[in-house]
Protein backbone atom coordinates (compact mmCIF):
# COMPACT_ATOMS: atom_id res chain seq x y z
CA UNK A 1 0.00 0.00 0.00
CA UNK A 2 1.56 3.62 -0.90
CA UNK A 3 1.27 6.43 1.62
CA UNK A 4 -1.41 8.75 1.34
CA UNK A 5 -0.86 12.65 1.92
CA UNK A 6 0.61 12.94 5.50
CA UNK A 7 0.67 16.11 7.21
CA UNK A 8 2.44 15.42 10.26
CA UNK A 9 4.03 12.02 11.70
CA UNK A 10 3.28 9.91 15.14
CA UNK A 11 6.03 7.45 16.13
CA UNK A 12 6.79 5.30 19.00
CA UNK A 13 10.18 6.14 20.22
CA UNK A 14 11.94 2.93 21.54
CA UNK A 15 12.75 0.60 18.93
CA UNK A 16 12.06 3.27 16.23
CA UNK A 17 13.87 6.58 17.12
CA UNK A 18 16.67 4.72 19.60
CA UNK A 19 17.42 1.32 21.48
CA UNK A 20 17.85 1.98 24.71
CA UNK A 21 20.91 4.49 25.03
CA UNK A 22 21.52 4.20 21.28
CA UNK A 23 20.17 6.53 18.42
CA UNK A 24 18.78 4.61 15.49
CA UNK A 25 20.80 6.02 12.17
CA UNK A 26 18.09 5.85 9.87
CA UNK A 27 15.31 7.49 12.35
CA UNK A 28 17.64 10.70 13.21
CA UNK A 29 18.02 11.35 9.19
CA UNK A 30 14.40 11.08 8.72
CA UNK A 31 13.31 13.23 11.57
CA UNK A 32 15.80 15.85 9.94
CA UNK A 33 14.81 15.51 6.95
CA UNK A 34 10.30 16.28 7.90
CA UNK A 35 11.79 18.78 10.54
CA UNK A 36 13.23 20.45 7.41
CA UNK A 37 10.60 19.76 5.20
CA UNK A 38 8.21 21.69 7.57
CA UNK A 39 6.26 18.54 8.73
CA UNK A 40 5.67 18.24 12.42
CA UNK A 41 6.00 15.50 14.53
CA UNK A 42 4.95 13.66 17.83
CA UNK A 43 5.94 10.77 20.06
CA UNK A 44 3.81 8.44 21.74
CA UNK A 45 5.37 6.21 24.46
CA UNK A 46 3.93 3.64 27.40
CA UNK A 47 6.83 4.69 29.44
CA UNK A 48 5.59 5.74 32.73
CA UNK A 49 8.69 6.25 34.44
CA UNK A 50 10.44 9.32 32.33
CA UNK A 51 8.54 12.76 32.31
CA UNK A 52 7.88 14.42 28.80
CA UNK A 53 10.45 16.94 29.20
CA UNK A 54 13.17 14.08 30.20
CA UNK A 55 12.21 12.11 26.87
CA UNK A 56 12.46 15.29 24.88
CA UNK A 57 15.94 16.23 26.39
CA UNK A 58 16.97 12.24 25.82
CA UNK A 59 15.60 12.74 21.50
CA UNK A 60 17.38 16.18 21.42
CA UNK A 61 20.51 15.18 22.87
CA UNK A 62 20.31 12.17 20.08
CA UNK A 63 19.93 14.51 17.36
CA UNK A 64 15.86 14.69 17.16
CA UNK A 65 15.19 18.27 18.69
CA UNK A 66 11.96 17.73 20.79
CA UNK A 67 10.14 19.52 22.98
CA UNK A 68 7.98 17.93 26.22
CA UNK A 69 4.56 18.96 24.32
CA UNK A 70 5.83 16.65 21.50
CA UNK A 71 5.91 13.92 23.93
CA UNK A 72 2.72 11.93 24.77
CA UNK A 73 3.38 9.29 27.27
CA UNK A 74 1.32 6.57 29.37
CA UNK A 75 1.65 9.24 32.15
CA UNK A 76 0.47 12.16 30.27
CA UNK A 77 -2.56 10.05 29.11
CA UNK A 78 -3.61 9.17 32.65
CA UNK A 79 -3.46 12.84 33.29
CA UNK A 80 -5.60 13.75 30.68
CA UNK A 81 -7.89 10.79 32.01
CA UNK A 82 -7.73 11.54 35.55
CA UNK A 83 -9.00 14.92 34.71
CA UNK A 84 -12.23 14.06 32.79
CA UNK A 85 -13.15 11.50 35.12
CA UNK A 86 -12.79 13.80 38.07
CA UNK A 87 -12.83 17.58 37.20
CA UNK A 88 -12.55 18.50 40.74
CA UNK A 89 -9.52 15.96 41.66
CA UNK A 90 -9.66 13.43 44.71
CA UNK A 91 -7.53 10.75 46.49
CA UNK A 92 -5.27 8.28 45.02
CA UNK A 93 -3.01 5.32 45.17
CA UNK A 94 -0.33 5.10 43.18
CA UNK A 95 1.73 2.52 42.42
CA UNK A 96 4.87 3.81 40.09
CA UNK A 97 7.78 5.73 39.49
CA UNK A 98 8.11 9.89 40.70
CA UNK A 99 6.61 10.75 37.14
CA UNK A 100 3.73 9.12 37.69
CA UNK A 101 3.05 10.18 40.86
CA UNK A 102 4.10 13.54 39.62
CA UNK A 103 1.42 13.67 36.53
CA UNK A 104 -1.18 12.35 38.90
CA UNK A 105 -0.92 15.17 41.30
CA UNK A 106 -0.83 17.62 38.70
CA UNK A 107 -4.74 16.25 38.13
CA UNK A 108 -5.51 17.34 41.30
CA UNK A 109 -5.42 14.76 43.22
CA UNK A 110 -3.65 13.97 46.42
CA UNK A 111 -1.62 11.05 46.81
CA UNK A 112 -2.80 8.58 49.48
CA UNK A 113 -2.73 5.17 51.03
CA UNK A 114 -5.76 4.53 52.15
CA UNK A 115 -8.94 2.54 51.42
CA UNK A 116 -11.10 5.69 50.38
CA UNK A 117 -9.43 7.05 47.27
CA UNK A 118 -11.23 7.29 44.24
CA UNK A 119 -8.86 5.71 42.14
CA UNK A 120 -5.95 3.30 42.24
CA UNK A 121 -3.11 4.38 39.46
CA UNK A 122 -0.57 1.30 38.31
CA UNK A 123 2.42 1.89 36.25
CA UNK A 124 5.89 0.24 36.66
CA UNK A 125 7.23 0.32 39.56
CA UNK A 126 10.64 -0.90 40.74
CA UNK A 127 10.35 -0.27 44.51
CA UNK A 128 7.19 -2.07 44.81
CA UNK A 129 6.44 -3.43 48.33
CA UNK A 130 3.92 -5.91 49.46
CA UNK A 131 2.67 -3.77 51.57
CA UNK A 132 1.90 -0.89 48.85
CA UNK A 133 0.49 -3.55 46.67
CA UNK A 134 -1.58 -4.57 50.01
CA UNK A 135 -2.94 -0.46 49.77
CA UNK A 136 -3.72 -0.52 46.05
CA UNK A 137 -5.78 -3.74 46.60
CA UNK A 138 -7.75 -2.89 49.75
CA UNK A 139 -8.43 0.14 47.48
CA UNK A 140 -9.71 -1.19 44.73
CA UNK A 141 -11.87 -3.13 46.89
CA UNK A 142 -13.70 -0.83 48.34
CA UNK A 143 -14.71 0.75 45.16
CA UNK A 144 -11.28 2.48 44.29
CA UNK A 145 -11.32 3.16 40.06
CA UNK A 146 -8.41 0.82 38.72
CA UNK A 147 -6.37 2.34 36.72
CA UNK A 148 -3.38 1.05 34.73
CA UNK A 149 -0.80 3.08 32.58
CA UNK A 150 0.17 0.39 29.71
CA UNK A 151 -0.60 -3.75 29.88
CA UNK A 152 3.27 -4.47 28.79
CA UNK A 153 4.18 -7.41 30.84
CA UNK A 154 7.95 -7.21 30.20
CA UNK A 155 10.32 -4.77 29.15
CA UNK A 156 13.38 -4.85 27.42
CA UNK A 157 16.21 -4.18 30.22
CA UNK A 158 20.15 -4.98 30.66
CA UNK A 159 20.12 -8.01 27.93
CA UNK A 160 16.98 -9.45 29.75
CA UNK A 161 13.16 -9.24 29.67
CA UNK A 162 12.02 -8.01 33.30
CA UNK A 163 8.38 -7.30 34.44
CA UNK A 164 6.46 -4.40 33.01
CA UNK A 165 3.58 -1.97 34.08
CA UNK A 166 1.36 -4.92 32.96
CA UNK A 167 2.93 -7.44 35.66
CA UNK A 168 2.08 -5.18 38.58
CA UNK A 169 -1.29 -4.46 37.48
CA UNK A 170 -1.85 -7.86 36.39
CA UNK A 171 -1.05 -8.59 40.22
CA UNK A 172 -3.86 -6.25 41.18
CA UNK A 173 -6.44 -7.69 38.66
CA UNK A 174 -5.71 -11.19 40.31
CA UNK A 175 -6.42 -10.07 43.72
CA UNK A 176 -9.33 -7.97 43.33
CA UNK A 177 -11.24 -9.74 40.49
CA UNK A 178 -11.35 -6.18 38.62
CA UNK A 179 -10.81 -5.47 34.95
CA UNK A 180 -8.46 -1.89 34.95
CA UNK A 181 -8.58 0.46 32.20
CA UNK A 182 -5.71 0.45 30.57
CA UNK A 183 -4.34 3.84 29.04
CA UNK A 184 -1.50 2.81 26.76
CA UNK A 185 -1.16 1.48 23.75
CA UNK A 186 -2.22 -0.69 22.25
CA UNK A 187 -5.20 1.71 23.15
CA UNK A 188 -6.44 4.90 21.03
CA UNK A 189 -5.66 7.87 23.91
CA UNK A 190 -2.38 8.61 23.37
CA UNK A 191 -2.56 8.66 19.45
CA UNK A 192 -5.71 10.95 19.80
CA UNK A 193 -3.52 13.39 22.04
CA UNK A 194 -0.87 13.41 19.80
CA UNK A 195 -3.23 13.99 17.37
CA UNK A 196 -5.25 16.93 19.26
CA UNK A 197 -1.56 18.95 19.65
CA UNK A 198 -0.33 18.14 16.23
CA UNK A 199 -3.59 20.06 15.16
CA UNK A 200 -4.53 18.30 11.64
CA UNK A 201 -6.87 15.88 10.36
CA UNK A 202 -6.13 11.84 11.25
CA UNK A 203 -6.56 10.86 7.82
CA UNK A 204 -3.13 13.25 7.43
CA UNK A 205 -1.08 11.27 10.11
CA UNK A 206 0.93 8.47 9.76
CA UNK A 207 2.03 6.12 12.97
CA UNK A 208 5.73 4.81 13.01
CA UNK A 209 5.97 1.88 15.33
CA UNK A 210 7.96 -1.89 16.29
CA UNK A 211 5.59 -3.73 17.62
CA UNK A 212 2.38 -4.92 15.79
CA UNK A 213 0.98 -5.94 19.55
CA UNK A 214 0.75 -2.07 20.69
CA UNK A 215 1.88 0.45 17.79
CA UNK A 216 0.23 -0.80 15.08
CA UNK A 217 -3.20 -2.57 17.45
CA UNK A 218 -2.99 1.65 18.38
CA UNK A 219 -2.72 3.20 15.60
CA UNK A 220 -5.80 0.73 13.84
CA UNK A 221 -7.52 1.85 16.99
CA UNK A 222 -7.12 5.35 16.46
CA UNK A 223 -7.99 5.12 12.59
CA UNK A 224 -4.61 6.34 11.50
CA UNK A 225 -2.59 4.89 8.58
CA UNK A 226 -0.43 2.07 10.19
CA UNK A 227 3.73 1.71 9.30
CA UNK A 228 5.47 -0.67 11.12
CA UNK A 229 9.44 0.09 10.93
CA UNK A 230 11.86 -3.26 11.96
CA UNK A 231 14.14 -1.65 13.86
CA UNK A 232 13.26 -2.76 16.98
CA UNK A 233 13.32 -5.90 19.15
CA UNK A 234 12.30 -8.56 16.37
CA UNK A 235 9.13 -10.25 17.14
CA UNK A 236 8.33 -13.74 15.51
CA UNK A 237 4.67 -13.21 15.96
CA UNK A 238 2.42 -13.21 12.83
CA UNK A 239 1.77 -9.32 12.08
CA UNK A 240 -1.59 -9.02 13.49
CA UNK A 241 -3.05 -6.80 12.87
CA UNK A 242 -1.69 -6.31 9.63
CA UNK A 243 0.58 -2.40 8.82
CA UNK A 244 -0.35 -0.67 6.13
CA UNK A 245 3.43 -0.47 5.11
CA UNK A 246 6.48 -2.43 6.50
CA UNK A 247 9.97 -0.77 6.44
CA UNK A 248 13.38 -2.02 6.82
CA UNK A 249 14.02 0.89 8.54
CA UNK A 250 13.04 4.67 7.85
CA UNK A 251 15.73 5.49 4.56
CA UNK A 252 13.49 5.44 2.40
CA UNK A 253 10.66 7.42 4.30
CA UNK A 254 11.72 10.73 3.26
CA UNK A 255 9.62 14.11 2.24
CA UNK A 256 7.43 15.12 -0.03
CA UNK A 257 5.08 12.84 2.18
CA UNK A 258 2.26 15.26 1.11
CA UNK A 259 0.40 16.09 -1.68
Amino acid sequence: MTLPPIEAIIADLDGVVFRGAAPIASAVDAFAAWRAAGIPYAFVSNNSTKSPAEMAAKLTAMGVPATEEQVVTSSTGTMRALREGWPRGGKAVVLGAPSLEQAVEAAGFVLTEDADADCVVVGLDRDLTYRRLDRAVAAVLAGAAFIGTNADRLIPESGHFAPGAGAMIAAVAAATGVTPRIIGKPGPDLIEEAIVRLGVARDRVIMIGDQVATDIAAARAAGVFAVLVETGVANPLPHVPEPDLTLADLTSLRPPLAA
